[in-house]
């Protein structure tokens, strides 16, 4: 029900974000930050920046790792960071930012989904604002250092018997390429479930802590739908 709900709240959206700035009205559950930003269900795009932010939370400290953000419901035992914004929301959203899905590796069928580049952002003891990649919390263990940034394939998930598959498995985010997911590896060995764990050795921010997963499309820009608002038509 709370799946249904929130994507008729995001299609009900489109024709306000089309509106690129105009003054009207905003959907319940939707709001213009004071910097221009839209926010929805706690997530926030950043139309100027061009990219979308998932507020989330660290899940584990070490281990194997086969999911970079997943669900509460999904593998949490294997996961790095959790969000409880729906799959579907993050889907429509990076569509809003021009993005485009495909496959995970380009093929006879068609073309590889566009590379979405993924940050951890915090504000540390002394305020100070930090981003970082996430693959700075990742181990390659075939070469013992942190995983190159290569960017994350959009391959979008779709919709079985009225369910949201990534909704439905948990999956935001994947790096073991198994199952329904939004963003996915893409490395063409990811069916190998022993390439990465956590880095232990790095310091993750307390428990506490405000963190954001922000993902940026490599390209697509242009084709957009959110743009930042212009100056007066910002609304509170």
């Amino acid at each position: 029900m709370m799946l249904r709900f929130s994507l008729q709240l995001i299609l009900s959206l489109l024709p306000v974000l089309l509106l690129r700035g105009q003054e009207i009205p905003l959907p319940y559950g939707a709001k213009r930050l004071p910097d221009g930003n839209l926010e929805l269900n706690g997530a926030i795009v950043r139309s100027a920046a061009q990219e979308l932010a998932l507020p989330c939370r660290f899940v584990l400290k070490e281990g194997a790792l086969e999911v970079i953000l997943g669900k509460p419901d999904g593998r949490m035992h294997e996961a790095l960071l959790c969000t409880d914004i729906p799959a579907v929301q993050v889907q429509t959203m990076l569509y809003l930012l021009g993005a485009e899905n495909g496959f995970r590796q380009p093929n006879e069928k068609g073309r590889q989904g566009d590379l979405i580049d993924l940050f951890i952002e915090w504000k540390d003891a002394q305020g100070n604002f930090q981003r970082e990649p996430v693959e700075q919390w990742i181990v390659d263990t075939r070469t013992g250092k942190n995983l190159a940034q290569k960017g994350w394939v959009f391959v979008g998930s779709s919709v079985k018997n009225g369910a949201f598959q990534a909704d439905a498995e948990g999956n935001i985010v994947i790096n073991y390429s198994i199952g329904a997911t939004v963003l996915d590896s893409p490395d063409p060995a990811s069916d190998d479930d022993t390439l990465h764990i956590v880095d232990a050795g790095k310091t993750q921010p307390p428990s506490e802590t405000a963190i954001f997963l922000v993902m940026k499309p490599r390209t697509k820009v242009a084709n957009s739908i959110i743009q930042a608002p212009e100056k007066g038509n910002v609304s509170p």
